[in-house]
Formats: structure tokens, sequence, C-alpha cells
């Protein structure tokens, strides 16, 4: 392939990317009119509003990948986790939890000295909390359990679909894994917006798409989302509604304990991630292994069958012969 095809080889797969991220933005933004229209209040039943979202984003992505893979590699990979894998990934997860929850500290640290900065922490924590904007006596309480669902399972498997499925799928066809790696977080952290999310939220992504890479299997980054979504947001946001009765008390202690584990869990992530590489690299050198294998039987066949068909043509002379 000469330089210019390359060239055009890749930023067609960066457009294909900021396409996809485009379409993840727009189908929000459909379901958003969508129930403005109807008349239901998003912020009262956010719960029914972020499962609808992540559903039709969830169904339209799977269906493209599908689409994207005719003919072709698959887009999106999917393998059976080893027992090994699984625990290595709850690992790196709740040390990922430990990073931003350092992360955040250290920006409240900065932010006593920087107005401006102590506004933006003002604004990311109305963002996550799911309480900020509206009275919890208006909210159902059903609609509160399927907001913490979709948070926990739901979204983790849409998004992961979406930007380490579809988006790093088609940035690794043109760059190879490592650099669609980097590019496919700058996207991530890009939706989170220009704010106290977009920091941590994209060493996340390089961290979960690594992860999708060492294990070849888009249940990796799901399983890792899922467990920083459930420990970092989705048991403090059920903990938080007044309705189940849960005490202060109760829900201190629990995010005391959550901050402080996930913060002692960051080495070990470093060794859990480690171990992951080790992995990667036995079955590549397996693999490796097997293809020389596999072409050392083959000139071996080719050596087996070259006389006997010098010795069937010589019969075959002597029959005409005859």
């Amino acid at each position: 392939m000469s330089l210019g095809k390359k060239v055009l080889s890749k930023l067609g797969a960066i457009g294909k990317a900021l396409v996809w991220l485009l379409y993840f933005i727009c189908a929000d933004g459909v379901i958003f009119y969508a129930f403005a229209f109807i008349g239901i209040d998003r912020n009262i039943y956010r719960g029914v509003y972020t499962l609808t979202s992540s559903l039709v984003v969830f169904v339209t992505m799977l269906v493209i990948s599908k689409l994207l893979s005719i003919k072709r590699e698959p887009l999106i990979k999917i393998k059976k986790l080893d027992p090994g894998q699984v625990i290595s990934l709850v690992v790196v997860a709740l040390g990922m939890l430990g990073f931003v929850t350092l992360y955040i500290i250290v920006a409240d640290r900065i932010a006593a000295y920087l107005e401006s900065l102590k506004n933006v922490m003002e604004e990311y924590r109305d963002s996550v909390d799911r309480f900020s904007d509206t009275p919890q006596i208006v909210i159902p309480a059903w609609d509160t359990v399927i907001y913490v669902l979709t948070l926990c399972f739901v979204i983790p498997i849409t998004e992961e679909m979406t930007f380490r499925g579809v988006i790093y799928g088609q940035l690794r066809r043109a760059f190879g894994p490592w650099v669609s790696v980097f590019i496919s977080a700058l996207l991530f952290g890009s939706l989170h917006g220009i704010s106290v999310h977009i920091g941590y939220a994209i060493i996340c992504g390089i961290i979960i798409a690594a992860c999708y890479h060492l294990t070849d299997s888009i249940l990796a980054p799901v399983l890792l989302h899922s467990i920083f979504n459930i420990f970092g947001s989705g048991i403090s946001t059920f903990m938080s509604f007044e309705a189940f009765g849960i005490s202060d008390k109760v829900r201190s202690d629990y995010m005391l304990g959550t901050n402080l584990l996930s913060m002692l869990m960051m080495p070990l992530a470093v060794i859990a991630f480690a171990f992951l590489v080790s992995i990667k690299r036995k079955k590549e050198k397996e693999l490796i292994k097997l293809e020389e294998t596999s072409n050392i039987q083959v000139e071996l066949t080719e050596e087996t069958t070259g006389p006997v068909d010098e010795k069937t043509e010589t019969v075959s002379e002597v029959e005409a012969k005859e």
C-alpha cells in the first residue's frame, strides 16, 4: 500500500470513529427530545430515561458492529475469560477507582487555593449526584432502582460496545492496538466534557482499552466498567435515597471504607495488570510456536509427497511406453 493510501486509511478510521462518537451523543439527544415531547420529566424519571437511551445505543451499535464485520475480521472480540483474568480485572477496576478517588482528593486540595477550580469542583459534584437538582420526594423509588441497575450494568455494556467495541475496533484496523488505545481513550475523555471528568476519564479509558487488547474479549472492559460503577457510584446512589431508610452513618462508613480499600488496591492493580500482560505474551508465544510447527509439517508433507509424485509420473511413463 502506498503512503498516500495509508494516510487516507488512517484518516478514514479517525473519521469513522468520530462519526460513531457523534452518533452516541445524538442518540442521547434524540431520547432527550422524545421525552420532552411526550412530557416526561427526565430529572424525575432519570432511571427510565437512562435505560431507554442506553438500550437504543446498544442495539444500534450491535447492528453496526455486525455489518462492519461482514467478510472481515470481527470488529468486536468476545472470548471467555479464565479465572485468573477475572480476578486480575476486578483488582484493576478497584485500583482504577482508587486512582480516581485520589485524583478528586488532590483536585479538592488545589481548589482550596483556586476559586475557578472550586466552582468546577462544585459543578462536578452536582453532575455526579443523582439528586442534586431534583427533590427526592418527587422521585419514585422504583425509578431510582432502575437508575442504579442501569448505571451498574447497562451503561457499562453500552459504552464499552461503543468505545472499546466499534470505535476502538475501527481504529485498530488502521493503527494497530496501542495507538488505538490512546486515540479511543481521548475520545472517551472528550465525551465527559472539558472539566474535572476529562483528566481521569482519559486515564481510565487507556486502562480499559489496554485490558481489552490484553484479553481479546469485550467482556473484560465491561467487567472493569461495571465494577467501577458499582463501587464508585451505584451503591452510594442507592444508599443516598432517603426512602430506603439507610442512615447517614452507614453511608459515611461505606464511603470511607470504599475509598480506603480502593486506594490500597492501587499497587496491587499494577501487579494485576502486569499479570494480564504476561498472559498475553505467553499466548502470543504459543501461537507463534504453533504456526512454526504447522509450517514445518507443511514442509515435511511437501518433501514426502514430492518423490511419490515423481514415482507415479515414472510409472505412468512406463505404462505409456508399453
